[in-house]
């Protein structure tokens, strides 16, 4: 793989189709499928986005205006964090890793009680 294509910002669509995989890799969740499917066309470098990690997550919180799906969020934050980790970004990302990151990282100590859950869930500590 050339140097310059591992270490280039991915576009948004790119870090949402990787973090829904690495979440949701049976694309079982209709949820997460929305947020995918919002972002397909989305070529713009994650970069180019003001505040990506605010922006996704609100997106994931208009599909799930119940709040009842923490995984659709757990998806929106770690779609950030890959989109902002580009030299991992064609390398496997280890999910517990990238999960716990990316919501210390979008939701700091305040964790929405859907991601708690989802993240207990799935045996990771917060």
């Amino acid at each position: 793989m050339p140097e310059s294509d591992h270490h280039r910002t991915p576009t948004v669509s790119e870090a949402v189709r990787d973090a829904a995989a690495l979440v949701d890799p049976g694309d079982g969740d209709d949820a997460i499928m929305a947020l995918y499917e919002i972002y397909e066309d989305d070529d713009r470098p994650v970069t180019a986005v003001e505040d990506l990690a605010g922006t996704l997550v609100a997106t994931a919180e208009g599909i799930d205006p119940e709040g009842d799906d923490g995984a659709v969020l757990a998806t929106a934050a770690a779609a950030a964090w890959i989109g902002m980790h580009p030299r991992d970004r064609n390398e496997d990302h280890e999910a517990d890793h990238v999960l716990r990151e990316a919501t210390r990282a979008a939701f700091g100590k305040d964790f929405p009680s859907q991601v708690r859950d989802f993240l207990s869930a799935r045996g990771i500590s917060h």
